[in-house]
């Protein structure tokens, strides 16, 4: 991971909208979960998101790939587990709450710095 070039505004950026990617993501696994076949997909790591996404001023889309069938699947080949996809959607949102925070707040302390309220 290359922080060299990132301030704390690009990484929270970065942050929150590989975020929404990883939500979409769970959404769809959840709107999905009766589907014959259909296999449960997740996002890349965050590591690798900032890796891929480089000294891009614009954050790409997260690649999203297959999950692997840790919790096991159905008779019909469908591999989403509700329970999982209830767990990662409750992360994901903790995680969304704490990234925007920072953004807000590293925003105010900019404003009360520059003499701005």
């Amino acid at each position: 991971m290359n922080f060299e070039a990132l301030n704390l505004f690009q990484l929270a950026s970065r942050r929150l909208q590989w975020l929404s990617d990883k939500q979409r993501s769970v959404s769809e696994n959840i709107a999905n979960a009766d589907v014959a076949g259909y296999r449960a997909r997740d996002v890349q790591s965050f590591d690798a998101y900032l890796d891929s996404a480089g000294r891009s001023s614009v954050s790409p889309e997260a690649e999203v790939s297959e999950v692997r069938d840790e919790w096991g699947g159905t008779i019909s080949g469908n591999t989403v587990v509700m329970e999982e996809q209830i767990l990662d959607a409750a992360n994901t949102q903790s995680q969304y709450r704490l990234a925007s925070n920072l953004y807000r707040k590293a925003h105010e302390m900019l404003l009360s710095v520059a003499g701005s309220n």
